[in-house]
């Protein structure tokens, strides 16, 4: 059974869709087209990313993994489930926001930020006993 978890809507992106979409307007009001548009641009490809980021646990060939699928412009990553070490759960600077750490393999990290991170972890927990037994 798949369970998807969405990305997490931080303060971070907020902030960082809001001055770009101004930073686009302005140039825009001051004729400078060209940019505005690469700036426009920029903003389209942040927001599809923010809206179509998602983290999925499903059962594959190699037994369950987890699939990160970073919007429709990137490739998606799959790390089998058994191959997870640690899940820490990190802040960012100022303690505004949270991401969770997830070391696997060789010293491998990923850090991924779902919307609702006790259930990630919980889910996560759940499937690596289900792979031990």
């Amino acid at each position: 059974m798949e369970r998807i978890f969405h990305q997490q809507f931080t303060m971070a992106n907020k902030c960082s869709i809001t001055l770009f979409s101004l930073l686009a307007c302005y140039l825009f009001w001051h004729k400078a087209a060209l940019p505005g548009m690469f700036v426009a641009v920029i903003v389209v490809l942040m927001i599809e990313r923010m809206i179509h980021t998602t983290y999925t646990f499903t059962a594959s060939d190699r037994g369950e993994v987890l699939r990160i699928n970073r919007g429709r412009f990137s490739k998606p990553m799959t790390i089998a489930v058994d191959e997870i070490i640690r899940c820490t759960r990190m802040k960012t600077a100022f303690g505004l926001s949270h991401y969770l750490l997830i070391e696997y393999g060789a010293r491998r990290i990923m850090s991924v930020t779902p919307d609702n991170s006790e259930a990630f972890i919980a889910e996560l927990k759940k499937r690596q006993e289900q792979n031990e037994k």
